[in-house]
């Protein structure tokens, strides 16, 4: 009776570990019959079997589990029937070849193929990410751009060359977390941008988010590091200006100011910060040429024009408050009729600016009450 105890025993074990593997056996046939011009019938079915293949102790613990799993869920987002009934098939299909890298089995010999299936994949998940960026499905161009990430993780693990770079795929998904909304991803994916690729244009991207983000510590800190490491970068530069223009610290802001005019001497945004920041050092010659400048370089700079004319009209403003004080006296009548031709004298030197300035805005409504005022004071003043 022993002995026959043990034979069932063997034959329930045999049975038992035959239902395990026919999972893998399932999807494995569904591969093979898609590869014999099959439809997608059995791919579809096949799934089912991949997640009890997983969900199984034995069988989970298996490289070949997740390496039929890969190809199934590669082969389905390649599927014009299932795709759209599995929108997760890319991430599944990476998710399972990583399983395959992670559980590091020697005895694994199919790496030449998962190498094929991940080269396939990079290329369609890319693509897949800048069709729903132009569609402006942000949310969903991120997650896919930064599945890059995974892909080129294991191709480099295996001494492969990615086809993506990575710096690309971070960047387009940062972006694309970014337009979605998405703060704290946008932060995380340009961070890591940054530290796969430590160049200027990833340093003012992570300054920029971490700006917005409110953290301005530590956006110094990048700009920082960033102009260590190069000192004549355009955009570091102009966010270290602007540093210093929000804490009011326009002498420090000049001097990064120069150095940027030194790299770009028609740099028209440049000239006109140095105008302003001339402006609230009360330097007034000085905000006069460099708004000027500005003009010279672009004369479509519609701000220039304005605060050109602001010089004139705050100064005139400044001048009428004096003149309102004035009493009724001969000397004061005197003064008066001095001040007034000095406001005129102003307005005259305002109003061209303001003009152009509203042939380049129309609908800025300002420049046109501005305008008016002047008008009605001339007016009333001949």
């Amino acid at each position: 009776m022993k002995k026959i105890a043990v034979a069932v025993t063997l034959l329930m074990a045999i049975s038992v570990g035959y239902a395990q593997e026919g999972n893998n056996i399932c999807v494995w046939n569904a591969l093979k019959t898609r590869d014999e011009g099959g439809g997608s019938e059995d791919l579809d079915k096949a799934t089912k079997c991949s997640d009890e293949a997983i969900a199984n102790d034995a069988t989970s613990a298996k490289s070949k589990t997740w390496y039929y799993r890969g190809q199934l869920y590669r082969t389905i987002f390649q599927d014009t029937v299932l795709r759209n009934k599995y929108g997760s098939a890319a991430f599944e299909a990476i998710k399972a070849f990583k399983k395959v890298y992670d559980l590091a089995d020697p005895k694994f010999k199919d790496w030449d193929d998962i190498t094929t299936n991940l080269y396939v994949l990079s290329t369609l998940t890319f693509n897949e990410g800048v069709e729903n960026y132009q569609k402006k499905n942000y949310a969903q161009a991120y997650q896919y751009f930064y599945a890059i990430k995974d892909i080129n993780g294991i191709l480099e693990g295996k001494k492969k060359e990615p086809t993506i770079k990575l710096e690309v795929a971070l960047k387009n998904a940062a972006i694309s977390a970014e337009n979605a909304g998405d703060k704290a991803a946008a932060l995380n994916v340009y961070k890591e941008w940054l530290a796969a690729s430590p160049q200027p244009i990833a340093y003012d991207k992570y300054a920029t988010a971490l700006k917005r983000a409110g953290d301005t510590a530590q956006a110094i800190k990048t700009v920082d590091e960033g102009l260590a490491k190069f000192p004549k970068d355009a955009n570091l530069l102009v966010e270290k200006i602007n540093f210093f223009l929000d804490g009011g610290k326009y002498t420090e802001a000049l001097v990064f100011v120069n150095n940027l005019l030194d790299i770009e001497p028609k740099n028209e945004g440049a000239l006109f910060i140095k105008g302003l920041a001339y402006d609230k050092l009360g330097k007034e010659d000085s905000v006069v040429y460099y708004y000027n400048k500005t003009i010279e370089v672009n004369p479509k700079y519609t701000s220039a024009y304005i605060n050109l004319a602001a010089v004139y009209v705050n100064k005139a403003k400044a001048i009428n408050l004096e003149m309102n004080k004035l009493g009724n006296s001969t000397a004061d009548i005197k003064k008066y009729d001095e001040m007034k031709g000095q406001i005129k004298a102003l307005y005259v030197q305002a109003k061209p600016f303001l003009q152009k300035a509203g042939e380049l805005d129309p609908s800025d409504g300002q420049v046109t009450r501005t305008l008016k005022q002047i008008d009605s004071f001339m007016e009333a003043n001949k």
